[in-house]
């Protein structure tokens, strides 16, 4: 008994209750969006919910340490099932997908979780040496590790996703490698996004030329990728073709308001004017129809779930805890901000789900499965004291 109590005490509620109220979010935006359409995506997006949150509390009692054992075994099945994604007809021209026709899947979502593994092990393994090493030095082997997931990625193509991977690796790095490497990667990553937009204001004409002549033209990006990257940069531009959906996302967000036009009095979402907005664009449904409130909330909530990591990671009861939690940092931040950014022309379209909201059983179940390890480093935090007899 006095164990089960212990668990229970170290139990995060918090941040079951915030897993929760998105859950709630998702099932509600995907209901604006599909009722009107006699849809009923919803009621699918609820079912994987209530089956992701049963796997995470099962997760969360398996103990986190444990995945170290195989975690190569993961790793290698992970590569193997990138690689059989060009065997399976593109969806919306990318090899992303394996269709058993039965059930479909999304192997990038695993390697994500596959990464963190990984790379959380071979940190905690040096921390753990009779003399810790956690130099520069690492960097190859940690950004070889990184690189092969995603250049299978990246050929998919399926770029977001394969950013999602550097800023997985960005985050745990910088992590590994303490205050003074922390402080070069922030000045050389502001200086670098500073210098680009500086080049991208001043000399519009040279950034159009350099990514259609010499980016495109050596493959390094796709046709429509560079679309995407030229419409970021002017909002005007090719707005009836691949800038249709950042335009459109911007105008049913911007229709919201104070308190949004109600649930399912969005017009833009109600008409279907945003594609794919069960998918990456279902923050414009709960900013045009919740409103800027309702967004902020949404925000708030993002906001508190990595708050609730940081604790759980600062925690941990070994370095392996902490590396993985703060790899599930890096995941979710780069997602989220992502995700919203391109609805906003903050940051390019890349394609990337909204972690917890967007409609999919790949992305929540691994999400989840992600989360119930959080939750059982946070279980595991701190030793269990047995009381005398």
């Amino acid at each position: 008994m006095e164990i089960l109590r212990r668990n229970i005490r170290e139990f995060d509620f918090t941040l079951v209750g915030i897993l929760l109220l998105l859950a709630v979010y998702s099932c509600v935006a995907l209901y604006a969006i599909g009722v009107p359409a006699h849809d009923n995506s919803w009621v699918k997006q609820c079912v994987y919910e209530v089956i992701g949150l049963i796997v995470m509390f099962a997760v969360a009692l398996y103990d986190y340490r444990s995945v170290r054992r195989f975690r190569w075994w993961l790793y290698g099945l992970t590569m193997v099932l990138l690689g059989a994604v060009f065997g399976f007809p593109p969806v919306y021209g990318a090899h992303s997908w394996i269709n058993l026709k039965v059930i479909s899947f999304q192997p990038s979502e695993l390697a994500k979780l596959a990464l963190i593994i990984v790379m959380g092990n071979y940190m905690a393994t040096q921390d753990e040496a009779e003399l810790p090493s956690n130099g520069i030095k690492h960097i190859v082997p940690l950004a070889l590790m990184m690189a092969i997931p995603f250049a299978l990625v990246f050929i998919e193509p399926a770029l977001g996703q394969a950013l999602v991977m550097v800023a997985i690796f960005m985050t745990m790095f910088v992590m590994f490698t303490k205050r003074l490497y922390f402080s070069i990667l922030t000045i050389i990553l502001v200086g670098s996004i500073l210098a680009l937009a500086y080049v991208a204001v001043t000399y519009p004409t040279q950034v159009v030329y350099f990514i259609q002549h010499v980016l495109v033209k050596h493959h390094i990006l796709h046709g429509y990728q560079s679309q995407r990257i030229l419409t970021w940069l002017d909002p005007n531009y090719s707005v009836t073709h691949y800038g249709f959906n950042v335009h459109e996302a911007r105008i049913a967000i911007g229709s919201g308001q104070l308190f949004g036009q109600g649930l399912l009095g969005g017009i833009i979402t109600n008409s279907g004017f945003v594609p794919n907005q069960t998918n990456d664009f279902i923050f414009t449904a709960i900013g045009e129809e919740l409103g800027f409130v309702g967004s902020s909330i949404l925000v708030f909530l993002y906001l508190v779930l990595v708050y609730r990591l940081v604790r759980i990671a600062s925690t941990a009861q070994d370095s392996f805890g902490t590396y993985y939690v703060i790899g599930i940092i890096g995941m979710i931040a780069f997602q989220v901000f992502e995700n919203i950014g391109m609805d906003m022309y903050m940051s390019p379209s890349t394609g990337i789900t909204l972690p917890f909201i967007s409609y999919g059983g790949t992305s929540l179940l691994i999400n989840y499965i992600a989360m119930g390890l959080v939750l059982s480093v946070a279980l595991r935090r701190k030793s269990l004291r047995f009381s005398r007899p």
